[in-house]
């Protein structure tokens, strides 16, 4: 079930854009042991026109290293296992795109089970 949408100013090859749904699919597996199959990584590019820092479009800074992920997961997972998600999904990102550790951003959406539906019935009621 975990879901993350990466977002990553636009310019960044097919091999990078793999290698980063592979080793954010890796970092959820490790991290809070979703089985490989339910992870999803969706790959949004955004125009260097439509990405600020600080008020400032990236393509007057000259810089187009800001990635940010947002993760959505199942309500239940413990502190120790999202400090771990963050902290792998961060490192996935920087070995993928080559990042500065410092520019990445990872935000996490816990969704109650009740919230979530797989195949048209909800997690809860699935026993998840």
């Amino acid at each position: 079930m975990p879901f993350a949408q990466v977002f990553l100013v636009e310019g960044h090859t097919k091999e990078q854009k793999r290698a980063v749904i592979e080793k954010v699919t890796q970092a959820v597996q490790d991290a809070i042991a979703a089985p490989r199959p339910n992870v999803r990584v969706w790959i949004h590019d955004v125009p260097t026109m439509n990405f600020g820092v600080g008020g400032v479009c990236l393509d007057e800074l000259g810089e187009t290293d800001f990635p940010f992920v947002q993760m959505f997961i199942m309500e239940g997972r413990t502190e120790d296992q999202k400090r771990a998600l963050v902290e792998q999904v961060t490192q996935a990102l920087q070995d993928a795109v080559g990042a500065p550790r410092a520019k990445l951003r990872v935000w996490i959406t816990e969704v109650p089970k009740t919230n979530w539906s797989i195949g048209g019935v909800t997690a809860k009621d699935l026993g998840r």
